[in-house]
């Protein structure tokens, strides 16, 4: 969803990295990462810091789905309930985006619970979604969360910066096997990246940690905790939520805490790129440069075999005009992945401001045939 991350969407994710099908995956063993002990990981999701007990008041308790009374008629007044399921979903779809109705808009940077979304008319692909679920279930359509990996990226301010973006949208059943995807921010989505039912309870630890990360961002490291440990309880599973907690934790000069943090991202998924690089400069901040050597060389491994590091390495040579190198780091990311568009309409791109019209032209033809292929 910065890595620590910007989120494209819908998570604001400080985080994890799914390996994609060029990708190689690794085991905890291979790095030499030992799981933390199970009371390591109870103190880091105690109520207690300091000896110091927080007051249970203060964690956030949000139900994301909540409908209110305004919400409730809006679906009545446009939505009628003797139409089909399909023809409900027309008709709710329509006045959610439609101007003089909700004019519902997408803006990345804001996570809200469906009732806020509501009232505010914006949120990211998260907070749209949970909005329109909510609705949806109201004009009585079976509907849940989806969750969709777009390919990683990479922030090149730093070269160790890596930006996993996750996406939320919404699947409509209408029974016989006939499902619809609804996405409220289209540009995010392509049918073919891999998508899986999310729960109610995971949609839920998502937005905990796209508030806590919001927290972290503006300085606000107490409540950010508050939010990341409320994720936690609901998904005490997710890499990326225990990842964004050691960079917290870590920024907070809590190092032992980051590194049990870390090493429980590791545990959880041994190819979480974000923890590994995290870990590996913790390490090296505390001077054990083996330790942070060993985690380098994996990341190293692990990027120089992902065409989108290479796309992203790419883009940042194209930008200082080195054309030349920013053609040959392309061609090795069409060679790892042929079927992406993306890659060709940047190698088309490169062409072009080299002069060589033709090959500008060969490769644009590709991007679109690929892109035509992909809807």
């Amino acid at each position: 969803m910065p890595v620590f991350s910007k989120n494209i969407i819908a998570v604001a994710i400080l985080s994890s990295l799914a390996a994609c099908s060029s990708v190689d995956t690794i085991s905890t063993a291979s790095i030499n990462i030992a799981p933390p002990k199970s009371s390591q990981i109870e103190a880091l999701l105690s109520t207690e810091q300091n000896k110091n007990p927080i007051d249970i008041s203060l964690y956030p308790e949000e139900n994301i789905l909540e409908l209110n009374e305004q919400m409730r008629q809006f679906v009545h007044e446009h939505v009628p309930a003797a139409l089909s399921p399909r023809s409900r979903l027309t008709y709710l779809l329509d006045s959610m985006v439609r101007p003089s109705q909700l004019g519902l808009k997408y803006d990345p940077g804001i996570t809200l619970n469906a009732a806020d979304t509501f009232l505010q008319r914006t949120g990211n692909c998260l907070s749209l979604t949970s909005l329109f679920i909510a609705l949806a279930r109201e004009a009585n359509l079976n509907v849940y969360y989806n969750e969709v990996t777009i390919p990683p990226s990479w922030d090149m301010i730093t070269d160790n910066s890596m930006v996993f973006y996750k996406h939320i949208n919404a699947v409509v059943d209408f029974g016989n096997d006939d499902k619809e995807v609804v996405d409220l921010s289209v540009d995010n989505y392509e049918y073919h990246y891999p998508q899986h039912l999310v729960s109610e309870q995971e949609a839920a630890a998502q937005f905990y940690n796209n508030r806590g990360a919001e927290f972290m961002n503006t300085g606000n490291n107490d409540k950010a905790l508050l939010y990341f440990q409320r994720a936690l309880y609901f998904d005490p599973r997710a890499s990326h939520i225990w990842g964004n907690l050691g960079t917290l934790l870590r920024r907070k000069e809590r190092n032992v805490d980051a590194e049990t943090a870390y090493r429980q991202a590791l545990t959880l998924n041994p190819s979480d790129q974000v923890a590994m690089s995290s870990l590996s400069r913790l390490y090296r901040e505390q001077g054990q440069k083996d330790k942070a050597r060993t985690l380098e060389k994996i990341t190293e491994r692990f990027r120089k075999k992902n065409p989108f590091w290479l796309y992203s390495r790419a883009k940042a040579e194209y930008e200082t005009g080195d054309f030349d190198k920013a053609l040959d780091l392309i061609q090795q990311a069409i060679r790892l992945d042929k079927k992406e568009y993306r890659f060709y309409r940047f190698a088309s791109l490169i062409y072009f401001r080299q002069g060589k019209l033709v090959r500008a032209q060969q490769f644009s033809d590709k991007a679109s045939r690929l892109k035509l292929q992909s809807n």
